[in-house]
């Protein structure tokens, strides 16, 4: 396991969206097939919709990642553009639902321009690809006031950010096992205000850390503890 500012032109969400009909259908296999470099033939002709959205924010931690979503809940995160082990995961299937149902949305008003017209500094630039239909889209933006923009970019941050603190733990487990306690402390405080999506996923590195002898009983507990909430959906 792995681990500008806005133009001066704003054009619409039309012309800023690639129509590649011609040929569409190679672009969602090759897409596809780079994503789930194990998929056969007929898996990746039977895909149905791919979304991906990319975040390339120089600096920042991750400086870039990546995160394509399947319409069944299937996911692979990237920390870098050529990432050699991407993390393949699940995205619960209400979340799945709501990134489709929220693209469709942006779908729907073409000529709205993503990037805002407020003069604002670097926050990153974000890229939005939906490969449906036999059709490829993609628009980008640094900062953006569009409502369903700006809910993908929520919930791909904490997409985002779930993932973070797997391959944290996973790390500090791994070489610096008195960091586990500060980690588990901020994933717990991330837990607890809302800022990750699917943390049932971290239940196997948590029940990992809770019978790990090595691992301070400090740490342990508070792992028990999050187990508890996750669990539970108490938090």
């Amino acid at each position: 396991m792995k681990r500008r500012l806005g133009q001066t032109s704003r054009p619409g969400l039309r012309d800023s969206l690639r129509t590649m009909r011609s040929c569409a259908a190679a672009v969602v296999a090759l897409a596809v097939w780079i994503a789930w470099p194990g998929a056969l033939p007929a898996q990746v002709a039977a895909v149905g919709r791919v979304i991906t959205f990319t975040k390339e924010f120089p600096g920042s931690v991750p400086p870039f990642y990546s995160v394509t979503v399947r319409e069944n809940g299937e996911a692979v995160y990237k920390t870098e553009p050529e990432d050699e082990q991407p993390i393949e995961f699940q995205v619960p299937a209400d979340v799945a639902s709501e990134i489709f149902s929220l693209a469709d949305k942006l779908g729907e008003s073409p000529d709205r321009p993503l990037e805002s017209e407020r003069r604002v500094a670097n926050m990153g630039k974000k890229t939005v690809e939906l490969l449906a239909g036999g059709e490829h889209f993609t628009a980008s933006f640094n900062h953006t006031e569009v409502p369903e923009a700006l809910e993908l970019l929520g919930l791909f941050e904490r997409i985002s950010a779930t993932q973070q603190h797997e391959i944290r733990l996973e790390y500090l487990v791994r070489f610096d096992r008195l960091g586990v306690v500060k980690a588990l402390l901020q994933l717990e405080i991330d837990l607890d205000n809302g800022r990750l999506v699917g943390a049932g996923q971290l239940v196997p590195m948590l029940e990992r850390i809770r019978t790990d002898r090595a691992i301070a009983q400090i740490a342990q507990g508070r792992a028990v503890q999050i187990l508890g909430k996750i669990q539970t959906g108490k938090f």
